[in-house]
């Protein structure tokens, strides 16, 4: 009886384990929203929308879905994967829309900061860390011109080889 009745206590243990443990994940999840929230109320981010609508929703749409059948890829869901492979968040600096764009590298760099949040929040990893002016700068003066088709397919097989390890 004894032996039931623990066995009952750490079913019980576990389960209220798992709870908190799902509680904490979605606590973590809702502060992150209000996070963003607040941060899109900022004037940086205010700025960086700005930039987004003169710069880059012209070809990437408002809502960001891009026009992949004109190689303009979708941002929504999808961008802050890169972020998780190895050149990827390099990558996302030195694509011709970003490299080209008609900001300087400060601007710039609040953008991208700006636009993962925005079209791919779920994805952006725990441990990320926003761009910092030198490194756009840095990546900036090596433009993914004709390459950028490549390796983004490059950058998507790892992705896809990495969500295939899991």
């Amino acid at each position: 009886m004894k032996f039931i009745a623990l066995k009952i206590s750490l079913l019980f243990v576990a389960t209220l384990v798992g709870a908190n443990s799902h509680a904490q994940e979605t606590n973590s999840k809702a502060s992150q929203t209000t996070s963003n929230a607040q941060y899109f109320q900022t004037y940086k981010a205010k700025k960086a929308r700005q930039d987004w609508i003169l710069n880059c929703q012209g070809c990437h749409k408002i809502d960001g879905t891009g026009r992949p059948d004109k190689g303009l890829p979708n941002l929504t869901g999808e961008v802050a994967k890169f972020l998780t492979v190895d050149g990827g968040r390099e990558y996302l600096s030195r694509v011709p829309g970003i490299t080209n764009a008609s900001v300087n590298d400060a601007d710039l760099a609040e953008l991208i900061n700006w636009l993962l949040p925005r079209f791919d929040p779920d994805n952006i990893p725990a441990d990320f860390k926003p761009y910092t002016v030198e490194e756009v700068t840095q990546w900036r003066k090596h433009p993914l011109s004709i390459q950028a088709p490549q390796t983004r397919e490059s950058l998507l097989a790892k992705l896809s080889h990495n969500n295939s390890q899991k």
